[in-house]
């Protein structure tokens, strides 16, 4: 997996530092996609810490943006939690129609379905502790 990088000296070196152990516990090593990690301000995401997008059928990337204004952990965090999305989509389990439906393991879920409920989210939000604790420890 390419992976790029964007933000401030500071933040893409933690990143950096982390993201590898992230990339292998998750098993990406061998994706193809590109990954580009941008830790900015984005419009796109302003009501959430952070957001994945997939982009591969147009640039052959995943896109993960990251609120810059926050403490390494959380920052750390929050990437945690993007890069289980970044696998969801990889493998397939996530898709996302073009008229911005979310499919998740063949079953279509509406835009209204409550944040929470959202099974790509429970998994996410289940694993990102662990995978955090992981990649520090390495």
């Amino acid at each position: 997996m390419e992976i790029k990088v964007e933000g401030s000296r500071r933040n893409r070196k933690f990143v950096e530092a982390i993201l590898p152990s992230m990339v292998t516990q998750l098993k990406l090593d061998r994706c193809q996609k590109a990954l580009l990690i941008l830790i900015r301000l984005y419009d796109e995401c302003e009501n959430n810490e952070g957001m994945t997008l997939d982009l591969s059928a147009v640039t052959g990337a995943y896109l993960v943006v990251i609120k810059p204004k926050r403490k390494l952990k959380e920052i750390a965090l929050t990437l945690a939690h993007e890069m289980v999305h970044v696998k969801q989509l990889a493998k397939g389990t996530l898709k996302t129609t073009k008229n911005g439906v979310q499919v998740w393991a063949g079953k279509r879920f509406s835009k209204n379905t409550a944040y929470l409920s959202r099974p790509w989210e429970i998994e996410a939000f289940s694993k990102q502790e662990l995978i955090l604790r992981r990649a520090i420890e390495e």
